[in-house]
């Protein structure tokens, strides 16, 4: 969309303006970041420019060329043309699980931080639990919730497209924290779901990936995971450990009822037979 509304401008650029158009062209994956004035120091031209140039594309300020890139990089994701490229190179698919190594290794240096504590914390006493996600990343977050409720008690899947919230209803006289998985494709739904929490006063808690979610979502307890490592689709193997990491801390919270919790899952399961002995 942005190209295409620069095809527009082609040949009417002012100098000051090619070079704003290069710096945006050089740096879209950061300028969410970014506000008037900043966007007018780093690219070394005045606000002005800025202010003038976004209104040539059909811009009402740079607030909503943030949104078209979020919106574009949402879809790219699952929508993008170069996805068949990635299988058409020479395979190494060693340096692929590099880059997964190096996401699980960003996302361990974060383990003894206070901000991880308190996500753990967060989701340890709070009375309810609902885990949250959509489409394609419901299947991960569904299995998390389940083994959630293994290791505490209270644990709830969230599903918002069932029409019948009825869990979510009974809750607001508790405490209850809110976990959200979510990834680029599924931004808006998400993006929405998050602040109505919040509003609520609900702690929330979200796993994500790079590209940019957690920057609408105003909540510090949020893990954002590398999904970007060069397979044919963005990895979710970063956020499946780091909610494995997540459900571990958990338990080691609830240590003196996770023996009995365990004791009445394995009767529940032999009496019905339900795995061969």
């Amino acid at each position: 969309m942005l190209d295409t509304k620069m095809e527009h401008l082609a040949g009417k650029l002012t100098p000051a303006e090619r070079t704003l158009w290069a710096y945006i062209q050089a740096n879209l994956e950061t300028i969410a970041f970014e506000n008037g004035a900043t966007l007018a120091a780093k690219s070394g031209v005045s606000p002005n420019t800025v202010s003038r140039f976004l209104r040539r594309l059909g811009y009402k300020g740079l607030k909503s060329l943030k949104e078209e890139l979020r919106d574009e990089v949402r879809v790219q994701s699952l929508l993008n043309t170069t996805l068949l490229e990635r299988v058409e190179q020479p395979e190494d698919l060693l340096a692929h699980l590099n880059e997964e190594i190096e996401a699980l290794t960003a996302f361990a240096a974060q383990l003894g931080s206070q901000h991880w504590q308190d996500i753990v914390s967060r989701v340890s006493e709070a009375e309810r639990v609902f885990v949250c996600g959509f489409q394609t990343i419901r299947g991960l977050a569904e299995d998390f919730a389940n083994r959630l409720a293994l290791v505490r008690s209270g644990v709830e899947f969230l599903d918002l497209y069932s029409g019948v919230l009825g869990q979510w209803i009974d809750s607001h006289a508790q405490r209850c924290c809110v976990i959200l998985i979510d990834i680029a494709p599924y931004a808006d739904a998400g993006i929405a779901f998050a602040n109505n929490c919040l509003r609520q006063g609900t702690d929330l808690v979200v796993f994500t990936d790079e590209y940019g979610i957690a920057r609408h979502i105003d909540t510090p307890n949020i893990i954002t995971m590398k999904t970007k490592t060069g397979l044919i689709l963005e990895s979710t193997g970063g956020l499946t450990s780091a909610l494995n990491v997540l459900l571990h801390c958990v338990a080691a919270r609830h240590k003196d009822e996770l023996k009995e919790r365990l004791a009445a899952y394995r009767a529940r399961v032999e009496s019905l037979k339900l795995y061969r002995p």
